[in-house]
């Protein structure tokens, strides 16, 4: 009985969920940083005044019933400067992930709902059987669509090994 290698199913749809969500934090850091700095160039005006029970008191409007003292606030250096090397950084991350991926030979893909217990189940257990049955025969043979018998390459067998050997990380961890 031929084994088939080519069952559906996402391969290792954590990592492509990982990813999503790196580039998810990256947009929600870049408008925190544009934000926080947009009220650092609006805080241009600051007054500094001490009321009559001597608490000193900041605000962005001068007070009509006390002497105000304007601040010299420096917004030439907002938390765009910071954010940006932040952001750089974690874009550098997403990178380096991304190459990580590619070079393990994973293909990208989006994320995909999860399946229901029973069949993760099912899938892992179908892949230990496969990987055992791959692994335990010296020449593996199958059969094409007309019928006929052909041997498996080498390369092929450590093709397969290294598809059912993701497929057990993937559905029984």
């Amino acid at each position: 009985m031929p084994i088939n290698f080519n069952t559906p199913g996402p391969i290792s749809t954590w990592r492509s969920h990982s990813l999503l969500m790196m580039k998810n934090f990256i947009v929600a850091t870049l408008s925190a940083v544009i934000l926080f700095s947009s009220a650092a160039v609006l805080a241009g005006k600051i007054y500094k005044w001490t009321d009559a029970e001597g608490n000193v008191h900041y605000g962005s409007d001068k007070p009509a019933d006390a002497e105000a003292e304007k601040m010299q606030v420096d917004t030439s250096k907002t938390g765009v400067d910071r954010g940006a090397n932040a952001l750089d950084n974690l874009k550098q991350q997403v990178d380096d992930e991304a190459e990580r991926i590619k070079e393990e030979g994973i293909p990208p893909e989006p994320p995909v709902p999860s399946l229901p217990m029973k069949e993760v189940k099912k899938r892992c257990q179908a892949a230990k059987q496969d990987l055992a049955t791959i692994q335990s025969r010296g020449q593996l043979r199958e059969r094409n669509a007309k019928g006929e018998i052909r041997y498996v390459s080498d390369e092929e067998k450590q093709q397969r090994i290294k598809v059912a050997k993701q497929q057990v990380r993937e559905y029984c961890n």
